[in-house]
């Protein structure tokens, strides 16, 4: 898979999970038994905007940047995906989001995606 493609796949990914975090605070409330508050409420809209953000930002990066430039970026677009990655297994590890099967399929997705965006990006190395 071209790294493009990959980027715009993380886009989309990101954009999505954003989507449902910035209009969804009083379900993720409800699904991890939370007692719903204004401070959830808050804290959902801000990050449900920041992975907006950064869906927006990997969308347009194959736009401006070249082949040879967008391979560059891989390993700062790696440690993104890896920070959004660690987050919730160390909430589940610390008992404030429940340990489910939809947990490990997120992150055998974000994990599968991971590896694909690094195999890509080798395969992908300019020629200088």
């Amino acid at each position: 898979m071209k790294l493009p493609i990959l980027f715009r796949i993380f886009s989309v990914l990101h954009f999505l999970m954003g989507l449902m975090i910035l209009f969804g605070g009083s379900m993720i409330s409800v699904t991890n038994g939370w007692e719903h508050s204004v401070g959830i409420a808050t804290m959902a809209e801000h990050h449900g905007a920041s992975l907006i953000c950064v869906s927006i930002l990997f969308w347009m990066l194959p736009n401006w940047l070249k082949d040879g430039e967008l391979t560059k970026t891989v390993p700062v677009a790696i440690l993104v995906q890896v920070i959004l990655a660690i987050m919730p297994v160390y909430h589940a590890a610390v008992g404030a989001i429940p340990t489910d099967v939809t947990l490990f399929i997120m992150l055998a997705v974000i994990i599968g995606l991971i590896i694909l965006f690094y195999l890509a990006s080798k395969k992908d190395i300019p020629s200088e």
